[in-house]
């Protein structure tokens, strides 16, 4: 049996992610690639460039994310920021870890 996920358009993600986490930063990033950073509980700032799905996991909302590939040339150094440390940057995240989510200035 196919994975019918493979074949959803980017309307029917969109539509899947706002149900399972409707926030206001679903939509738009998961329609724009920027410098976003989402907080997690221990105060890691984690730089990603975008949503590329929002997935129910057996325990818990997952988001699949593009991560930034370096830090924000603005990142302050009293945070510890987490970026991509290869070429290979795709993730997931445990959306109970997020505290906050938020884009950052232009690069």
């Amino acid at each position: 049996m196919l994975n019918n996920r493979l074949f959803d358009t980017d309307q029917e993600r969109l539509k899947r992610a706002e149900r399972l986490l409707p926030t206001w930063f679903v939509p738009r990033m998961m329609t724009d690639v920027w410098a976003f950073s989402v907080l997690l509980h221990d105060s890691t700032l984690i730089c990603i460039e975008q949503i590329r799905d929002v997935r129910l996991g057996a325990d818990g909302v997952y988001l699949d994310v593009i991560l930034m590939d370096a830090p924000p040339p603005q990142a302050p150094s009293r945070f510890r920021w987490l970026w991509a440390p290869t070429t290979r940057t795709r993730a997931s995240l445990a959306n109970r870890a997020v505290m906050a989510a938020f884009e950052l200035a232009d690069r």
